[in-house]
């Protein structure tokens, strides 16, 4: 990547284009719901990604992981970093999520 991105607009980018994989009319349901219901700007979430993980999971269950993938994935891809290792012995994608948000940063 030749232009320097922040962290802040690289989350703000790669959370919104990791919700487009739900489509684009769920997309706009979870993001009005996460907002109303949890007060949660999934574009801004970047600087308390717990509370996005605990929305995520009330709002889509099974896909909050997926998303959430998507959303490492592109924001460390955005920020030129190498993509984290995943691991399978994980007890809690939350911790995980977390660690890599906060490592990106």
């Amino acid at each position: 990547m030749s232009k320097k991105i922040s962290f802040e607009n690289a989350f703000a980018q790669a959370s919104s284009e990791a919700l487009r994989i739900l489509g684009d009319v769920v997309s706009k349901i979870v993001t009005d719901y996460l907002e109303t219901k949890y007060s949660i700007h999934v574009a801004k979430a970047g600087t308390n990604p717990t509370a996005l993980d605990e929305a995520l999971e009330h709002a889509i269950d099974g896909g909050r992981t997926i998303v959430e993938r998507k959303i490492i994935n592109l924001l460390y891809e955005k920020l030129g970093l190498d993509r984290p290792l995943t691991t399978n012995q994980s007890n809690s994608y939350l911790s995980s999520f977390e660690e890599k948000v906060n490592e990106a940063r």
